[in-house]
Formats: structure tokens, C-alpha cells, sequence
């Protein structure tokens, strides 16, 4: 599941991807290792519904198409999660693993009630909470115009002044969502885009490797 939402386009001064471009990478490469397995991927993009879904499959061809949506899923409007997740929570009739890609700029309860909704239906939950190392670290120091996204306004400021109360409400935003993630037997997992993709892929599949032997 991956978020094309607006705010997926950010890429902060030292990045050399942005969220979404990031997401699709790992995405495509998680899509091409399950493929090798003989095992069956699909894709859905959405933001506040769903622009693209493409059914399960385990031919080897399939990866063509999967990387032709994402290649074609520009960032646009705001994310609505829960509502989406909802309503594939009830489109997904075989068990499975949903392996979502998103910044979760959204209402938290919305979305871990969707959550809950595919763990209810009995899939495995996986999260990879994307974000741009800016996002995190907050490191402005001169008077920055900070460009609004998902239709939210633009604001001009001294983001010194700012970064105490944001870094407090980051750590409670994440805390949450961890707390969150935890209560549903969602396994969660942060991703700055300043991370090598193949660590993150590694620390990812060296535990389920494990399970499996």
C-alpha cells in the first residue's frame, strides 16, 4: 500500500529523494524479492481513495506493471488512511501481509482503527513509517517560508523559536503511533530517507529469515 498523498513529495535540502520516490524504491525491491520467492504482490496506491490497484500475482511479469503504477502515481490531495484502510480490509478476502508505505500526516485514530480492521480480517500488518530526516531533526536556523502541503497554508517564521514545542510534539506523535501499532499487533517500523535502502531492507527481512529457518 503506498501513499501518494501530497505531502509524500517532500524532499528536505540534503535529500536525494523525496518520501514518495524513497517508499517506491523499497516498495519495488520488496516487490521483486517476493517475486523471486515464487510468491504472489500487488500493489494499491492511494491518497484520500484509491487511484490504482493491482491484483496478487506470482508471475515474474508482473513486476513490469507494478513499477509502471508507481512510475505513473504522482503525489496529489491529502491522505485519508482510515476510510481507505477500511475498505480493502474488506476487499482483501485471502490472508495476507499488507505492507504499508506512508508519512501518516493524518488523524491517528482514523488510521490505527484501520489498522485494526486488517488485523481483524487476520492479516499480518507491516508499517514503514517514512519520513525526511528534516521532518525529524527540525534543523532550520535562518527565517524559513515553510510551503504548505494537503492544502494547509504557507507560513513565514523563525523556526527557532519553533523547534522545541515541534521536536516535543514529534516525539509524542511517534510515541503514539508506536503505542498505537503495538496495541494492534502492527509491526512498525520509522524510515528516514537518509537510510541505505538495502540496510532498511536487511534489518526488515533478517528477522523473518530467522522465523522461517
Amino acid at each position: 500500500l503506498l501513499d501518494t498523498s501530497e505531502s509524500m513529495r517532500y524532499q528536505g535540502a540534503g535529500s536525494a529523494l523525496s518520501k514518495l520516490e524513497y517508499s517506491k524504491c523499497v516498495a519495488a525491491s520488496l516487490a521483486y524479492l517476493i517475486l523471486q520467492r515464487q510468491d504472489s504482490v500487488g500493489l494499491v496506491t492511494f491518497d484520500s481513495q484509491i487511484n490504482a490497484l493491482v491484483r496478487a500475482s506470482s508471475n515474474p511479469s508482473h513486476l513490469r506493471e507494478i513499477l509502471h503504477v508507481m512510475e505513473n502515481a504522482p503525489p496529489a490531495k491529502k491522505t485519508d488512511t482510515g476510510p481507505i484502510f477500511h475498505d480493502l480490509a474488506e476487499r482483501f478476502k485471502k490472508r495476507g501481509v499488507v505492507i504499508i508505505f506512508s508519512d501518516l500526516f493524518d488523524d491517528r485514530k482514523s488510521m490505527l482503527a484501520g489498522l485494526k480492521h486488517f488485523r481483524h480480517r487476520r492479516h499480518e500488518v507491516i508499517l514503514f513509517h517514512v519520513l525526511d530526516p528534516a521532518e525529524v531533526d527540525f534543523p532550520f536556523q535562518q527565517i524559513t517560508l515553510f510551503k504548505g502541503l494537503e492544502q494547509l497554508p504557507d507560513v513565514l517564521t523563525d523556526p527557532r523559536s519553533l523547534r522545541a514545542g515541534y521536536l516535543a510534539e514529534m516525539e509524542r506523535y511517534l510515541k503514539e503511533l508506536r503505542t498505537g501499532c503495538r496495541a494492534q499487533r502492527a509491526d512498525y517500523t520509522l524510515v528516514r530517507t537518509d537510510q541505505p535502502i538495502d540496510v532498511v531492507l536487511s534489518s526488515f527481512l533478517a528477522p523473518r529469515m530467522n522465523r522461517v529457518r
